[in-house]
């Protein structure tokens, strides 16, 4: 099940709304857990649950078993196993197919459950933050199952801390929801057009052309370059749009993800806008329990290559992702190099070459093997006399495609605040309510999120 299919929007979720509307208390909790298995069984397999509940059932009571009294080595051994037993089952469904291809062993097809790297994130940090002491262990475990398997963000965030939603649970438990409907409707709308209106048109536009990439000509790459970057854009960022507002309808709300990445004046500056809640994990994680940036200026940058390698693997088991989390620590470690000249470079001037590193960057993102790399690159410097695979109406809607797509990220104001959709106006509600109708009637050639593969 799909935010962007007819049977979520037009039965799932007026259902959810309806029932959760007239519950209280445990009731209440109790549904979002069942409606989130319900979601999530048809969001792929539903032998997707079976992984989900092992974590969930596991960390729920090692965590209270680690708040007995106990001497620190045995609240240790509680957490390494909590963490190995996670990162076992991740690893399987991920990486095996990897590692076993570089060992020539041949095993059948492991087919990866929907949003497993979220929800393993979001359990290892409820895990050891009970295990020091700045979480208590969930007692309820309806809350807690609700927790990890809220079906707004579950398949592909954000990523979501047990302070910040397990409160909200309980809150909306003991009292009355009271949905944001406005700020909730609006920017489910948002989400909704960011991926049907444009990342899926790029999407059908430069796919075609990336499944050819040796008949690529130096035009064809050029625009799937820049495609690509306003596809993974407006996919990512719709789902989050989407996501939130959902939370909103139930009264939850949940994190920001984005904060206008394209308009970042460096790598740095990226970072704390792209994913907001993937590198605040990483950041609180990895980076500073590894040292993070109170050690020697070789360690931080030791830090900073490991932590950013780490992320690329998180994104998947292929090479490509290795080396863009590697890309991306090399440019953290020069911006850090060089961060005065950086910083004494005109606000535009440091966006655009921002902007077109990261655009680099996204070769090694969507490129499927390092020979894809290659000839992609090779296309983009190497002038060919290949004849584009894009015929000229094409060409010409993702030339208009690609200027909505800047416009929308550089100058227009974001609308993930609710404090936005207070201070709407008419004109707005009628062109949101325009662009709703369009996308409802264009879902038809809806995808799938491009997360939900992580």
């Amino acid at each position: 099940m799909l935010f962007n299919s007819t049977s979520f929007i037009f039965l799932f979720m007026p259902l959810v709304l309806l029932i959760t509307s007239k519950l209280r208390g445990q009731n209440w909790v109790r549904a979002i857990a069942l409606f989130s298995l319900i979601f999530y069984a048809f969001a792929g397999h539903a032998w997707f649950l079976i992984p989900m509940l092992f974590t969930t059932v596991l960390d729920f009571f090692l965590a209270k078993e680690m708040e007995k009294p106990k001497n620190g080595d045995a609240r240790k051994s509680i957490l390494v196993f909590s963490i190995c037993a996670n990162l076992s089952l991740l690893f399987y469904f991920k990486y095996a197919g990897l590692f076993t291809h570089l060992l020539g062993i041949s095993i059948a097809g492991v087919i990866l459950p929907a949003g497993i790297s979220f929800y393993t994130f979001q359990t290892l940090s409820y895990m050891i933050d009970v295990y020091r002491g700045s979480a208590r262990a969930e007692r309820n475990f309806w809350v807690f199952l609700s927790f990890v398997s809220f079906f707004p963000h579950l398949v592909a965030g954000p990523l979501t801390r047990h302070h910040q939603l397990i409160p909200q649970l309980k809150r909306n438990a003991e009292i009355k929801v009271t949905p944001l409907w406005k700020a909730g409707v609006f920017l489910f709308v948002l989400g909704l057009s960011k991926k049907v209106l444009v990342a899926d048109q790029i999407a059908h536009l430069i796919d075609p052309v990336l499944e050819q990439p040796n008949l690529m000509s130096n035009l064809d790459s050029w625009f799937a370059l820049l495609g690509f970057a306003f596809q993974i854009y407006f996919d990512f960022s719709g789902y989050t749009d989407m996501a939130i507002g959902l939370g909103r309808l139930l009264g939850v709300e949940l994190p920001q993800n984005f904060n206008d990445p394209y308009r970042s004046l460096n790598p740095s500056d990226f970072w704390k806008r792209w994913h907001i809640t993937l590198s605040q994990w990483l950041r609180d994680y990895l980076y500073i329990p590894l040292g993070g940036n109170r050690c020697s200026p070789a360690r931080q940058r030791f830090n900073l290559f490991m932590t950013m390698l780490l992320g690329g693997l998180w994104h998947g088991a292929n090479f490509t992702f290795v080396i863009w989390g590697f890309y991306h620590g090399l440019l953290l470690v020069l911006y850090h190099q060089f961060q005065k000249k950086w910083d004494g470079l005109s606000p535009p001037s440091s966006k655009v070459f921002t902007f077109v590193l990261i655009t680099f960057g996204w070769v090694f993102f969507r490129a499927r093997n390092l020979h894809e790399v290659s000839i992609w690159f090779g296309q983009l410097f190497i002038p060919s006399h290949l004849a584009s695979l894009l015929n000229p109406f094409d060409l010409i809607k993702l030339e208009l495609l690609l200027i909505v797509a800047f416009v929308m990220t550089t100058k227009a104001r974001s609308y993930s605040k609710i404090e936005a959709f207070e201070k709407s106006n008419v004109p707005f509600e009628f062109a949101l309510g325009l662009l709703a109708a369009l996308a409802f009637f264009m879902m038809a050639t809806s995808s799938k999120f491009m997360y939900f593969q992580f």
